[in-house]
């Protein structure tokens, strides 16, 4: 296996360095294989954390659960061609089928999602890789860098002409952002997450054929859907103003942000049992969690959803290798994961039952109070100075959590810098891309404050941040003047 990997990762490195399909106009060639090595390198620290850090030996927590999980769906392959395809597809996945192949699969089905349940799609990639990997997590690192260094291609394909600041500066700028090096290179969704921005991003804004540019765009949103939905429902407020912005013909700017507001408003008065269901979802997610956060157990309940034992009944149960007993009756709550059905209070009394344990850690180091919204818009409103502050600017270095912290909060200065120098040395404003930029920062805020109002560990804050980051470091490239230096 070690003398496979190595001629799979030098094999990949090649097709990196002379593959014209992975090469971009002006990148010196050698670029693209080193970002390719560095990323893999980045690959094998997350493969370090998530092993020995959190998991005492064993690649633990979403990591491990994915590598797993998804290895027992690529096994239905072997056991039956047809029962694999319906579970890749979706087309005739079926709870009798899922009892019948992939019955210890806790990921796969967690009951009604209000969107949909995205984890199943990663699991089906991963499922997709281990013909080639042979449950060897180092190859999917392989696989996963290969699909953000193409993606890191795509947005720098969507910029050119954009910016004054070099192919070869903005390529290194785009790989080294630490949250983006770090998990864009790991065995979670956000490689799949860069390739479908960076997807969408190059149709939008890319100098290429109309077919083109709508393929690749039509398969950004695809994938966007398929891994984090609520990153392309946080693009629509921007979509908007940046489509109103460059076809107004008078009063740009006024008009596209009062169109925006129109929308907005007209939402809110004319769909209230609409908005009072979305304040509920958001609710449900912050409350979900914050139940994970503090170390609550999640058990599963066949067909009726899960049962949540807080922090503080652990020492009423009997917490064995994969399930759950209770020593005496309990009151738990029967909750919806992932959906919007509230939470239930019901009475467990049969000490000899085994429920399934679907979620069990410890507590995070990273947890923060946020305040609760508890189904009430004029909270929600209330949280909002909260959410943007916590996601856009934490952690402090003072804040709880172990050594990890301290890269995010490096990151959160060197983002924030380069913005303050790119104002500083801006270009004259007629040159600069306003619809793009304003389109840009809207983005920013509305996937800020989703992230803020629902997250209260700080580990994850950093994590699901990182399209708003991204789009912050573009908005610095295009203000940005870059002065060749002149000689007497």
């Amino acid at each position: 296996m070690i003398f496979y990997s190595v001629v799979l990762f030098l094999g990949i490195l090649s097709a990196t360095r002379y593959a014209k399909s992975l090469q971009l106009t002006n990148l010196n060639n050698w670029h693209m294989p080193i970002a390719f090595a560095l990323k893999v390198f980045s690959g094998m620290f997350f493969l370090y954390v998530y092993t020995y850090l959190y998991g005492n030996g064993n690649l633990s927590a979403d990591a491990g659960d994915f590598m797993r999980e998804s290895k027992i769906i690529n096994g239905v392959f072997y056991e039956s061609p047809i029962a694999y395809f319906k579970f890749l597809t979706g087309i005739g996945d079926t709870k009798k089928l899922q009892m019948a192949y992939i019955e210890s699969i806790g990921h796969w089905d967690i009951g009604a999602q209000a969107i949909i349940n995205d984890t199943k799609n990663i699991l089906r990639f991963h499922s997709l890789i281990h013909f080639i990997s042979f449950n060897n997590p180092i190859i999917h690192i392989f696989v996963m860098s290969l699909l953000s260094l193409f993606a890191v291609k795509n947005f720098l394909t969507g910029l050119i002409g954009r910016t004054t600041i070099s192919v070869n500066v903005q390529f290194w700028m785009l790989v080294c952002i630490p949250s983006v090096l770090f998990w864009t290179s790991g065995l979670l969704k956000e490689p799949i997450l860069f390739l479908g921005l960076s997807l969408l991003f190059r149709g939008a804004f890319a100098e290429e054929r109309r077919a083109r540019r709508i393929i690749t765009s039509s398969i950004g949103v695809l994938l966007l859907i398929g891994i984090k939905p609520y990153v392309l429902i946080s693009m629509l407020p921007a979509i908007i103003f940046y489509i109103a912005f460059k076809y107004l013909k008078k009063y740009k700017l006024f008009g596209a942000i009062l169109i925006v507001i129109i929308l907005a408003s007209s939402i809110l008065v004319l769909f209230p049992k609409k908005v009072d269901t979305a304040v509920h979802l958001i609710t449900r997610k912050q409350q979900d969690f914050k139940n994970i956060a503090k170390r609550g157990i999640y058990a599963l309940n066949g067909a009726e959803g899960f049962y949540y034992f807080e922090p503080r009944q652990i020492k009423d149960v009997v917490i064995n290798d994969k399930t759950v007993t209770i020593k005496k009756s309990i009151d738990v709550y029967l909750v919806d994961v992932g959906g919007i059905k509230s939470p239930v209070p019901v009475r467990l009394s049969d000490t000899s039952m085994e429920y399934p344990i679907y979620f069990m850690r410890n507590k995070s180091n990273g947890y923060i109070n946020i305040p609760q919204i508890n189904d009430s818009f004029v909270q929600l409103l209330k949280n909002i100075p909260t959410a943007l502050c916590n996601s856009l600017f934490r952690p402090y270095f003072n804040d709880p959590g172990g050594w990890l912290k301290y890269p995010a909060s490096i990151e959160v200065y060197l983002v924030f810098m380069f913005l303050l120098l790119a104002i500083i040395r801006h270009r004259k404003i007629e040159t600069i891309d306003w619809g793009l930029i304003l389109s840009l920062l809207l983005f920013v805020l509305t996937l800020s404050l989703t992230i803020g109002l629902v997250t209260p560990v700080l580990g994850a804050i950093s994590r699901y941040r990182i399209p708003a980051y991204i789009a912050l470091v573009f908005v610095g490239m295009l203000i940005y003047e870059h002065k060749k230096m002149t000689h007497e």
